[in-house]
């Protein structure tokens, strides 16, 4: 098998998912036979926004021949991981380099986990949500917006409302009575808004 590990290994983090990683290239002599690539070790070590430790995937990306760099797709956004490269020959597999950490920035959420519409009088209705499943760093906000719907499906005029990020619940008042209203919600990080859900709800039409 090889004998030595790759050197000066370097991560360059392009976006909230994906990052580059590069090494030079070992001297022929110590491959000990046909250089048939690098591999990239990679795994999760946490997430900085939960701060959760759980059991380590490593995942194993193969560049062929002599390349000395490449990409690592799809990583998790605001996550903190570690990778080591190791040349192959037709034996197997040299030494690791020494792991090298590197961190992900934040993204944006993935869609709030639930919108329900509950307890509709003549002119409220009360709204809760659950947070995000993947919120990709630390949300700020969430979003909601919402508009009449009349009788024809036309949408009257859509009114926005910026919520706190620690809010799960909400009361809309001075609403019309026995009108059907769309919700369109979504959370926001730093970086940006995640994508909406959708619900419909109803004021009642006398007590």
């Amino acid at each position: 098998v090889p004998m030595v590990a790759p050197g000066n290994v370097q991560v360059h983090v392009i976006n909230s998912t994906l990052a580059k990683v590069h090494w030079d290239p070992v001297p022929l002599k110590t491959v000990r036979g046909h250089l048939q690539g690098y591999k990239v070790y990679y795994w999760k070590v946490q997430s900085l926004f939960r701060r959760s430790r759980r059991h380590v995937e490593k995942k194993i990306l193969t560049f062929r021949g002599n390349k000395t760099f490449g990409m690592l797709p799809g990583l998790e956004p605001y996550s903190s991981y570690k990778l080591n490269v190791r040349v192959v020959n037709g034996k197997g597999e040299g030494p690791a380099s020494p792991d090298k950490v590197f961190k992900t920035p934040e993204g944006v959420p993935s869609s709030p986990s639930f919108l329900k519409i509950i307890n509709p009088t003549l002119d409220s209705l009360t709204l809760e949500w659950g947070s995000p499943t993947h919120p990709n760093g630390v949300l700020t906000s969430y979003t909601l917006k919402f508009q009449p719907i009349n009788n024809t499906h036309e949408l009257g005029p859509l009114v926005e409302i910026r919520i706190p990020a620690n809010e799960s619940s909400l009361i809309l008042k001075n609403l019309n009575y026995s009108t059907r209203y769309k919700f369109y919600f979504n959370a926001q990080t730093s970086v940006g808004s995640g994508s909406q859900i959708t619900e419909e709800a109803v004021t009642i039409m006398d007590e």
